[in-house]
């Protein structure tokens, strides 16, 4: 019996090209063309297995699929992106791929704060129109060596960072809701420290947390506020972690270094950024564990999963709801 797949993530003819060569026989893949609601309601009516994504499983998407049976995450933040209730209701199973998501999210992180603090961005699209600033930002540029950075959530993701940030002797500060082990603190070269300290303290923040109630615009005025003027921010996590409103007021009154943003409040964005227009921003379309290595390595794991749930064996990385 061939079991139908359904990647709810929009895929252009080479990522599914890529998709097709890590697929076992057995499967069927079904792809999204345009990806409107209508198109997404339809494909879903015979669909046995669903990779999401960035792109939410919403309630009325499950209900509209009466052959699902499992649902599988191509990354880890399925909080925000999957409809677990629904899923819980039907007995339907949900596994996440976290495989390739921390190396990739870490390295973009790093990226970013390198991209950010020379102002990379800037540079290279005025060079590409004409303009040299061969001087224009060497009193106001910086460099990540030596920064003391925060890290707010120390795990897959957020340990990956540490360690990458080890060469660059920084001095490295993290809050987290869980105690860390003392070998892994020592492992890391990290330090707890509470929230509101860290802000005051760091000369970049990172976020690397789930989107939940708990932190949701955990990045607001207040706690712009705090942190020290050329402190730069990097989101690499979820939108609404940080209060786009609250963000473009502290960069417009020049009271933060700049900001790396992966994540949004509203994915996709329509039409240009409201930070499109400072020279201290880096913008990526949430993207950050997306390269041609990680992609392979997690469709790999997504179709071994499948291979298992046809089997009746459990689940790697099961969440249990």
């Amino acid at each position: 019996m061939t079991l139908r797949v359904l990647y709810l993530v929009p895929a252009d003819v080479r990522l599914r090209a890529l998709i097709e060569s890590e697929k076992p026989d057995g499967y069927e893949m079904v792809y999204l063309d345009s990806g409107d609601e209508a198109e997404k309601l339809a494909k879903l009516g015979d669909a046995d297995i669903v990779i999401v994504g960035a792109v939410r499983l919403s309630e009325e998407h499950i209900a509209a699929a009466p052959r699902l049976r499992l649902v599988l995450h191509q990354g880890v933040g399925y909080h925000d992106t999957v409809a677990t209730g629904a899923l819980r209701d039907r007995q339907i199973g949900l596994a996440v791929t976290p495989g390739g998501t921390p190396e990739g999210v870490a390295e973009h992180t790093i990226m970013m704060m390198l991209a950010v603090g020379r102002r990379l961005c800037f540079q290279d699209s005025e060079l590409r129109a004409g303009r040299w600033h061969s001087n224009t930002f060497r009193a106001e540029a910086r460099g990540l060596g030596g920064a003391t950075v925060g890290i707010i959530g120390l795990g897959r993701i957020g340990k990956q960072v540490a360690r990458r940030l080890v060469p660059f002797g920084c001095t490295v500060l993290y809050h987290d809701i869980l105690e860390m082990d003392p070998v892994v603190e020592a492992e890391l070269q990290v330090t707890r420290t509470p929230f509101e300290a860290l802000l005051e303290t760091v000369d970049y923040l990172t976020l690397h947390v789930p989107l939940t109630d708990l932190t949701r615009h955990m990045i607001d005025s207040g706690a712009l506020a705090r942190m020290k003027p050329e402190a730069i921010l990097i989101n690499c996590a979820r939108g609404p972690v940080v209060s786009e409103t609250a963000l473009y007021e502290a960069l417009h009154e020049g009271r933060l270094g700049g900001a790396g943003l992966d994540v949004f409040e509203v994915e996709p964005v329509a039409g240009p950024s409201i930070f499109a227009e400072f020279p201290n921003v880096v913008l990526t379309p949430h993207n950050a564990p997306g390269t041609r290595d990680i992609m392979r390595r997690k469709f790999r794991d997504v179709f071994a999963n499948a291979v298992r749930f046809r089997d009746g064996d459990n689940l790697h990385d099961r969440v249990e709801l």
